[in-house]
């Protein structure tokens, strides 16, 4: 990151072998070694940009791993902890240890999503923010956190001396030391010359590395503090993968590479910028550069000296780059650009709006690099530069590539025609031509993959979902229906297929089992057997400060102005009822509104909760323990008479007394009738078992329900 606003204002076999080999064949690491393997041949991705909060969903990733996976051996994803505004890409940090529910998903779906390419052999990289930290409600308090029975709480002391806090009016002053590095504007700098922030550092990388199970990081803003700081944290989390973004030239990238004793990697923004002026202005030979110890000519950037090869990881664009000016220069080149970065030394990162734009292509691009078997030290003669052409010569383990990038391009000498590789989409503004002898080997691998035969979404009355796999014989599926994740010591395994009745809201996951083990990915639907609107109920809170309440909602179909009003929402002091001697705040959604999102709060610059996500139906919620923002929790089962309705077989409704909908306690309901004290009929409803009631005045009604087998039952229900 480097601009930020101011946040307060292959076969079967394979598969099931994948899970117990090595990341990083070949490449093991000399004890106390921890940076970037040498002689490493793998892939990345940045799997983000700006405002990908769709594409990025930690779900939408596990889902494409099958894919992911046969091309990338390394995947960045944004910074999994809980930030100080939601949305957020990541770069505003409050949790380390005990929230990592983010924009892009819940702690659960980060652990499966992990878990799920590391089964398939690759490893997610975290981006890592710890030049600053934000707070939890205001702009210094640190939340405490415990983590192995070790309780971090941090107050000023741990902020630099020389933060722009420091100068604001009404916030706690910072006593820690000067910054060792350039301030952020936006976040609290944190003190890493302080012993307690160092072990608050080591422990977040111990839990991100041998808890959450990613194999490294990328370090953001590595300018912030000094590169002394890198070394120690690498070498106390012996991270498997380090890469730092110093955004600078050539000699400032490798003064901080020898800084951290070359214990990590650093983004080749040399390279970047080479790239982008060569292309800018048709000079290709600008993307060679002389080796000043040896006179020989090299690709441009950190990679162009031997010696730092193996701690440059390159790239076209990326998530800053790629919003700002310094974007790479013709949407028309941009498969050329990766071409030169994929067909040479240095650990190349492919940017995700690249690879969903020019798939194909960067596929094909992989495949080379990979079958040549081109590594991050490999060597390179650059056979001839000018103005109007580059071309070069990189030796892999398996043999050599030429790319020629420019006009005018001729077969190099010991190529024929026939030599020549055909790239999809090859743009003509920036002409490239690849040759080589090496047989080039897809990597498309058809993987096995859990199917349903049903989509997620509303089945009136309950539906039958069928899990089958596909591209695999003999398989089994293990699956669970309560929210956990499946693993061979967790769920219910059955031969493929398998048929599951749904008779209320459901979430399937399911993975496939060949072998005794698992080698596809998870896959999760949620199935929902009613449509109705939403009625939540809000125990009023008698905690300190808090006088007021107000809700604040917003859902897929309504803008949160629709529903309850802009931030901090609508009052509710005139929306209270009484009930098993709780005053209550409630609210119906419109009817046409199924699913909301609710923070519940005492007003502006008050206390407020934590976002309440996917709220269907009715539910009551009361107010939890404050860590930072107040938690929620869910009280339908005690006072929705959800627990009495299941304890026997009796048919009961609920809730009762009842603002919007009646439900009862049977998927086996033929019919529901609601009558006036008169005997007329005033609501009903058949074939599903709940009854809409809100169209009817407050007061008391009678019902009938009639079940499939002839059971019939009456009772009172109170209309509020």
């Amino acid at each position: 990151m480097r601009l930020f606003n101011n946040l307060k204002n292959k076969t079967l076999l394979l598969y099931a072998l994948l899970a117990s080999v090595s990341l990083l064949p070949g490449n093991a690491k000399a004890e106390g070694e921890y940076a970037w393997p040498s002689n490493y041949g793998g892939v990345m991705l940045q799997s983000f940009y700006w405002d990908s909060y769709s594409e990025t969903q930690w779900t939408k990733l596990q889902n494409e791993a099958g894919e992911l996976s046969d091309y990338f051996d390394l995947i960045w994803v944004p910074n999994s902890g809980k930030c100080s505004s939601d949305p957020s890409m990541g770069y505003n940090p409050v949790y380390w240890f005990t929230n990592h529910n983010s924009s892009f998903g819940t702690e659960t779906d980060l652990r499966e999503m992990i878990a799920t390419f590391k089964n398939f052999g690759t490893g997610i990289i975290e981006d890592v923010v710890i030049n600053h930290r934000d707070g939890a409600t205001n702009w210094t308090d640190f939340p405490t956190e415990t983590y192995k029975g070790v309780t971090y709480e941090w107050g000023p002391w741990a902020i630099c001396s020389n933060d722009e806090v420091a100068n604001e009016p009404g916030q706690e002053k910072p006593t820690g030391a000067p910054d060792t590095g350039d301030n952020f504007d936006g976040c609290r700098d944190l003190d890493h010359t302080n012993a307690k922030v160092q072990e608050g550092v080591k422990a977040y990388l111990d839990f991100l590395k041998n808890d959450l199970g990613y194999v490294g990081w990328r370090y953001d803003m590595v300018k912030g503090y000094g590169a002394q700081y890198t070394k120690m944290y690498n070498e106390s989390a012996k991270a498997q993968f380090s890469v730092g973004e110093y955004w600078d030239g050539y000699d400032n990238i490798v003064k901080w590479i020898e800084n951290t004793g070359r214990q990590s990697a650093a983004f080749d923004f040399a390279f970047k910028f080479a790239v982008n002026d060569a292309f800018k202005n048709s000079n290709y030979g600008s993307l060679a550069w002389e080796n000043q110890e040896t006179g020989k000519w090299e690709p441009a950037g950190v990679v162009h000296m031997p010696k730092y090869r193996r701690y440059a990881v390159t790239f076209i664009d990326n998530h800053d780059t790629g919003r700002e000016s310094s974007a790479f220069p013709q949407a028309s080149q941009v498969v050329t650009a990766n071409a030169f970065m994929l067909l040479n030394p240095g650990t190349p990162c492919v940017f995700m709006e690249h690879w969903l734009k020019h798939k194909d292509a960067i596929k094909q691009l992989i495949a080379i690099r990979k079958s040549v078997g081109i590594t991050n030290e490999s060597n390179v003669e650059v056979l001839s530069h000018d103005n109007a052409k580059y071309i070069a010569k990189v030796t892999g383990a398996n043999g050599e590539v030429v790319i020629g990038i420019g006009r005018g391009l001729t077969t190099p000498s010991g190529y024929t025609s026939d030599d020549l590789v055909s790239i999809t989409g090859n743009p003509k503004a920036a002409a490239l031509r690849i040759w080589t002898k090496v047989k080039i080997q897809s990597l498309d691998t058809k993987r096995p993959e859990v199917v349903f035969d049903k989509a997620e979404g509303y089945y009136i009355g309950g539906t039958d979902v069928t899990i089958s796999v596909n591209n695999a014989d003999n398989a089994s599926v293990v699956y669970t229906t309560d929210g956990t994740t499946p693993s061979l010591t967790n769920g219910t395994q059955a031969k493929a297929p398998v048929t599951i009745h749904i008779s209320q809201k459901t979430t399937i996951k399911a993975a496939a089992i060949v072998g005794g083990e698992i080698v596809s990915a998870i896959k999760s639907a949620t199935y929902r057997t009613q449509k109705t609107p939403v009625t939540v109920y809000f125990q009023k809170p008698t905690v300190s400060g808090w006088d007021e309440t107000y809700f604040y909602a917003w859902s897929d179909e309504f803008e949160a102005a629709e529903l309850l009003g802009d931030w901090p929402g609508k009052n509710m002091k005139d929306a209270t009822v009484e009930q098993d001697g709780y005053t209550w705040y409630t609210w119906t959604s419109p009817s046409d509104c199924y699913i909301v999102n609710m923070v519940f709060n005492a007003g502006n610059e008050k206390p407020q909760t934590v976002d309440v996500n996917d709220i269907e139906g009715t539910r009551y919620f009361k107010l939890g323990n404050s860590t930072g923002k107040y938690e929620v929790i869910d009280v339908t089962d005690e006072f929705a008479g959800v627990e009495d309705a299941v304890a026997d077989n009796a048919v009961k409704v609920y809730p009762n007394p009842a603002t919007d909908v009646v439900r009862v306690n049977s998927e086996d309901v033929t019919a529901i009738y609601v009558y006036s004290l008169n005997g007329s009929v005033v609501a009903h409803s058949e074939g599903v078992n709940y009854v809409n009631v809100s169209g009817l005045q407050s007061g008391f009604y009678l019902y009938r329900i009639t079940l499939a087998d002839g059971t019939v039952a009456q009772g009172k229900i109170v209309k509020k």
